[in-house]
């Protein structure tokens, strides 16, 4: 049976101590709250801040942002010591598994497609050794933008598998699902590879927003069916449900209800 997970850390005016109670796992975004660029020093006290939080054990992680490695000018250099950085610290954090997005990989205009991809292998690759170095899995985004080398669920699996690298695999994100009417079942094309999900509720609030009801259960339901059993994370912002002012404990607490009732009537089937 899938855990449930939330991003922390990613909004200044959500406190994480209040919204992540009850979650089984967290997950934590880099660029906000690991940011490599942060000097040694920031990052103790970093840190220091996140353990005070209380958090459910911090097993994932978002929000890999940077330069693109896909560009004539590449800054390898840049683009090594950032990730280096970045593996090094999340480690420190207890982190498994580092979800990469496919804006880091975009399409570029009048550059060579074969030079374009050659730098995107070099660079998963790369990434993949990092991982393996600190028993750590790297998991690429595939974020429906069509600018990108792999946009879809189907096109990122394909890169994944030609880069095939045993520390690189997949993430599936609702949103990016239903932007490109992409069907939940093409995640049985290769189960093993599915390393993280994503999901939200209605207008990309917290689940149990609006009626997406039907839509969540039918991904869960294909997650049972090929035995997931790892994070299913809210990746969204936080919303007022009743249009008052945002209570966070409240809603954490509703959204909560929301998700173990559909995963025990999934489970119940």
């Amino acid at each position: 049976m899938f855990k449930f997970s939330l991003i922390f850390g990613d909004n200044p005016n959500l406190d994480p101590a209040k919204i992540a109670p009850g979650f089984e796992i967290v997950e934590v975004p880099v660029w906000i709250q690991v940011d490599p660029l942060m000097t040694n020093a920031k990052w103790e006290a970093k840190k220091k801040e996140i353990a005070s939080w209380k958090l459910p054990p911090i097993k994932m992680a978002s929000h890999w942002l940077g330069e693109p490695c896909t560009t004539p000018d590449v800054d390898w250099d840049l683009l090594e010591f950032w990730s280096i950085r970045a593996f090094n610290r999340l480690d420190e954090l207890g982190v498994k598994t580092a979800g990469v997005y496919g804006l880091f990989f975009p399409k570029v205009k009048d550059y060579s497609e074969v030079r374009q991809m050659d730098q995107a292998i070099r660079y998963t690759n790369f990434l993949g050794d990092l991982a393996k170095k600190h028993n750590m899995m790297v998991a690429l985004e595939p974020m429906a933008d069509l600018t990108t080398l792999w946009p879809t669920y189907l096109e990122g699996l394909a890169f994944a598998k030609r880069v095939g690298h045993p520390n690189v695999r997949i993430m599936a994100d609702l949103a990016y699902f239903l932007e490109l009417n992409q069907p939940f079942e093409v995640i049985k094309e290769s189960p093993e590879y599915c390393l993280h999900v994503h999901i939200a509720g209605d207008g990309g609030s917290q689940p149990g927003v609006g009626d997406r009801e039907d839509i969540h259960k039918h991904l869960f339901r294909i997650l049972r069916e090929v035995g997931y059993e790892l994070a299913v994370s809210c990746a969204c912002p936080w919303k007022s449900s009743d249009g008052g002012a945002i209570d966070f404990a409240k809603e954490t607490k509703k959204t909560l209800e929301y998700l173990h009732r559909l995963r025990a009537e999934v489970y119940s089937e």
